[in-house]
């Protein structure tokens, strides 16, 4: 069947500008790479640097009125390097984006193949995610939990037993309909 469009033509057309735009995004990798950035912590960084200096919004979620998202094709990159983090494929390895998808599919692959049973949620943890658990972010009740994942244990019973004294004076200063949660 022949349209005045050719088909083959275009995804001939698509592929060589994929193939361009895969070049000049591998030059994601090597600023991760001049910048030593080996943790999807510090590539945050450099990703909100970047977002900031070019205007964009990082909130996530629905645009707010007056944001200016990311390009999409610039949040797929992003996004592609920050499950390879998340994956733990060390992204210093690779100069092109095309081998660290592959990196990524076979380590997904294997995540799913042999990934072990979560750990059971401590219960002091019940209901608390911790986005960044190896670094302070500001955030007074997230910076307290890692300090306290963080500390000798000897150290954390004291944090908590000064954490529990306040809880306490200040349960009893709460509406009475307040209780603690079964």
């Amino acid at each position: 069947m022949k349209t005045k469009l050719d088909l083959a033509a275009i995804f001939t057309q698509i592929e060589s500008s994929a193939m361009i735009v895969d070049e000049v995004a591998g030059k994601i990798l090597a600023a991760i790479k001049e910048a030593k950035a080996d943790t999807l912590e510090a590539f945050n960084v450099m990703t909100w640097a970047a977002y900031d200096a070019k205007g964009w919004s990082r909130r996530i979620g629905p645009p707010v009125p007056g944001d200016v998202p990311a390009p999409a094709s610039v949040k797929v990159y992003v996004s592609t390097i920050r499950a390879a983090y998340r994956l733990e494929v060390n992204v210093l390895d690779y100069s092109a984006i095309g081998e660290l998808r592959k990196a990524i599919r076979s380590a997904r692959s294997g995540k799913a193949a042999s990934s072990p049973k979560p750990e059971p949620t401590p219960p002091e943890m019940k209901g608390v995610k911790v986005d960044h658990p190896a670094a302070l972010t500001g955030s007074l009740w997230h910076d307290a939990i890692v300090l306290w994942e963080n500390l000798p244990e000897e150290q954390q019973s004291a944090l908590e037993e000064a954490v529990r004294k306040l809880v306490a004076k200040y349960t009893r200063k709460a509406p009475p309909a307040l209780r603690l949660a079964a």
